[in-house]
C-alpha cells in the first residue's frame, strides 16, 4: 500500500544546511535533495530506504552518476537533512522535519501505520491517528492473534447474504462516484495519477461526488490547475461542515444574500477574491 501524500510544503527561504548542500554541489546538489523529499513524501511518507541498489536506480532516475548522489546524500547526512543515526542503523533516509510535516498531512487518515524503529518524532497525544508498528513484535503478535484470527474468519463465514449485498451495491457506488471524478478531473486538469487517486478515494469516503467536482471546478475557473488547491477546496469546505454539493450551494446562496459580510462563504485559498473586490468597490464608492 502507498502511504505517500501528493505534494509536500518547499519553503520559499530554505534553510542554511540546504544552502550548504547548493554552495558545495552547486544547484545538482538542491535538485537531489528536493527529488530526495518527492521519494520521501510519494512513497512511504516519512522515509525511504537508501541501500546501493535503490542509489544506483535513483541516480539513473535523475541522468546522474552513483558517485555523484552519493556524495551529495553523504554531505546531507553529514549536515544533518536526514538523520543520521537512522541512517546507519536501517539504511533508512528521514529526518524530525520530515516526520512532523507527514503526520501534519495525514492527520486525516484514520489511520496511518509507522514503524518505531525509524520514529523521531513524539506522536501522542498531537497525532492520535499513528498506529506504531514493532518488528520485534510481530512474530508474538501473530501467535497471540491466531484465536482470534479464527473467529474472525467465523464472523465472516456467517455473514449474511443480505448483508453482503448492500456492501456490493455501495462499493459499486463508490467505484462510479471515483470514475466520474476521475474523468472530470482529467477533463480540466491534468492526467491522473495513482497518489491523486487514492487522495481522491479517501475523500469520497467523507463528501458527496459532487463537492469533490466543485472543487476541481473551482481550480479550472481560477487557473489553479493542481491537486493542491483542490485539496484545500475540499478540506475547507469539510471543515465547514460541507459534505454534499446542496451544502455548499447553500452556503454560497447564503454569501451571495449578504456579500458585504467577508465571513459568510470562503473558497479553498481563503475568500473569493472576486467578491472580496465586489464588496471592496461598493465600500469605497459609498465614501
Amino acid at each position: 500500500m502507498n502511504n505517500g501524500i501528493p505534494y509536500f510544503p518547499l519553503d520559499v527561504h530554505v534553510d542554511d544546511k540546504i544552502k550548504l548542500i547548493e554552495a558545495e554541489f552547486g544547484v545538482t546538489g538542491f535538485a537531489v535533495i528536493v527529488k530526495l523529499y518527492q521519494k520521501i513524501y510519494g512513497e512511504q511518507g516519512y522515509y525511504c530506504e537508501w541501500t546501493n541498489d535503490v542509489a544506483l536506480l535513483f541516480s539513473r532516475s535523475l541522468g546522474l552518476g552513483g558517485t555523484a548522489v552519493s556524495e551529495i546524500v553523504k554531505a546531507a547526512i553529514r549536515r544533518g537533512i536526514f538523520d543520521k543515526d537512522i541512517f546507519e542503523k536501517y539504511q533508512v533516509l528521514t529526518s524530525k522535519g520530515v516526520q512532523r510535516r507527514y503526520f501534519e498531512a495525514v492527520s486525516r487518515r484514520k489511520n496511518v501505520e509507522v514503524k518505531k524503529e525509524y520514529l523521531l518524532v513524539q506522536v501522542a497525544p498531537k497525532y492520535g491517528n499513528v498506529n506504531i508498528l514493532s518488528e520485534n513484535a510481530d512474530i508474538s503478535e501473530e501467535n497471540a492473534d491466531r484465536n482470534g484470527q479464527r473467529k474472525e474468519e467465523k464472523r465472516k463465514v456467517k455473514k449474511s447474504k443480505e448483508e453482503e449485498s448492500k456492501e456490493g451495491a455501495a462499493a459499486a457506488v463508490y467505484d462510479d462516484d471515483l470514475k466520474k471524478v476521475i474523468t472530470v478531473y482529467e477533463g480540466n486538469i491534468a492526467p491522473i495519477t495513482s497518489i491523486v487517486r487514492e487522495a481522491m478515494a479517501d475523500w469520497l469516503k467523507d463528501v458527496e461526488a459532487g463537492v469533490v467536482i466543485y472543487a476541481i471546478n473551482e481550480a479550472a475557473k481560477h487557473n489553479a490547475r493542481n491537486w493542491a488547491y483542490i485539496n484545500a477546496v475540499i478540506k475547507r469546505q469539510f471543515d465547514a461542515g460541507n459534505k454534499t454539493l446542496e451544502a455548499v450551494q447553500l452556503a454560497k446562496k447564503a454569501y451571495k444574500a449578504n456579500p458585504d459580510n467577508l465571513n459568510v462563504y470562503e473558497d479553498s485559498m481563503g475568500i473569493d477574491m472576486d467578491a472580496i473586490e465586489r464588496a471592496m468597490q461598493k465600500k469605497y464608492d459609498k465614501e
